[in-house]
C-alpha cells in the first residue's frame, strides 16, 4: 500500500509594529510579511501611552510531497511518519490507488 503525505515547516518568526490604532498597526505588520510565508496570528496590545503594539506570528507557507510504501496502512503510515524532519508537521495522509 502506497501512502502520500503533505508536510511544511513548523518554524515561526515574531514581527512587531506600533500605531496609533489597531487597524494601521495590522497594516504595517501585513506590509512585514515576506514573499513564501503565512501571516498566522496578530495580538495587539496597548500599554500606557496610548499606542497600539502588534506582535505577529508568520510561518513559511511552502507545502512538500512525500510518499511512503507498507504492507498495510499502519505500516505505511508509520514509513510515512518517519519521513517527517522534526521541524515539519504532517498536514494530511492520502491512501494512493
Amino acid at each position: 500500500m502506497k501512502v502520500r503525505g503533505l508536510i511544511q515547516s513548523s518554524e515561526t518568526r515574531e514581527l512587531t509594529a506600533e500605531a496609533d490604532d489597531a487597524a494601521s498597526a495590522r497594516a504595517l505588520i501585513e506590509e512585514q510579511v515576506p514573499d513564501g510565508f503565512d501571516l498566522v496570528q496578530v495580538h495587539n496590545a496597548m500599554p500606557r501611552g496610548g499606542r497600539v503594539i502588534a506582535t505577529a506570528v508568520i510561518r513559511p507557507s511552502a507545502v512538500e510531497e512525500i510518499e511512503a510504501e507498507g504492507s498495510d496502512y499502519a505500516a505505511a503510515r508509520d514509513a510515512l511518519r518517519s519521513q517527517v524532519p522534526s521541524t515539519h508537521l504532517l498536514l494530511s495522509t492520502v491512501v494512493l490507488p
